[in-house]
């Protein structure tokens, strides 16, 4: 078993694509996903807030901070309010989370700073998330690693992000993917290069393999929640309250 994804490129490559696609990411999410990525976020936060009132948030590899803004929204509307930390290494994306965190009248704190090798305290955070980024890891072990050290004892993880989906649905994913998608990726200013590595990576993706490094980490009650017949899906455990033996 490997402890990253198949083909993910480096840290420098994937923070030179991404700097590269800033300003575009957003929409091309919007352009890849039919807009259901509006919804699979919708679901996420409210994994994230479920049971909590005031909940202390990470939101690793924040990018332009859309899931942090989906938590935010979501703990309003629940009459509470999410203590939210986003984390990136992408100065570009986050300076366009900036704008739009500014926009929206929250109060998100942003910093730079690596997800596999976190500068945070242990035992700090009552949720990590992360959203469409575990297939661009270098080393995903460190990350499941790293959230459960920031992780409270009874806190949970929220991973979020796209993979290829189940059978009924793969002919219809990889026409639109192959065909239509790429069409529209050349009226934009979102590179074709990202495009493809984008799509690459989702295709070979082992979602099930992210699972077993999650339980490996000591994680419990660990799961896969399909979305969308498992053209998304979430990874939600929770950590031990008494240290797990290994």
């Amino acid at each position: 078993m490997v402890d990253r994804p198949k083909g993910v490129k480096s840290g420098r490559e994937l923070k030179m694509m991404f700097s590269s696609i800033a300003k575009s990411y957003d929409r091309m999410n919007h352009i890849m996903s039919l807009g259901a990525d509006i919804r699979w976020r919708k679901r996420a936060a409210m994994e994230c807030v479920d049971g909590y009132v005031n909940p202390r948030v990470l939101d690793a590899a924040t990018g332009t901070g859309d899931l942090a803004l989906a938590i935010a929204k979501e703990a309003r509307s629940r009459g509470g309010s999410a203590d939210i930390l986003g984390l990136d290494f992408n100065e570009d994306m986050l300076n366009v989370a900036k704008e739009k965190i500014a926009r929206s009248g929250f109060q998100i704190e942003l910093v730079v700073g690596n997800t596999q090798s976190m500068n945070l305290d242990g035992s700090s955070f009552d949720v990590v998330t992360t959203g469409f980024a575990l297939r661009n890891f270098d080393n995903l072990k460190s990350f499941v690693e790293e959230s459960y050290r920031v992780l409270r004892p009874g806190g949970r993880i929220v991973f979020l992000d796209v993979a290829r989906p189940d059978v009924a649905l793969s002919r219809l994913f990889q026409f639109y993917y192959f065909k239509i998608v790429p069409v529209i990726v050349v009226g934009t200013r979102y590179s074709p290069e990202a495009y493809q590595y984008l799509f690459n990576s989702l295709w070979i993706f082992d979602k099930n393999n992210a699972l077993e490094l999650v339980k490996r980490a000591g994680f419990r009650n660990a799961n896969i929640k399909n979305l969308s017949l498992g053209a998304a899906f979430m990874i939600v455990a929770t950590k031990p309250r008494k240290k797990a033996k290994r």
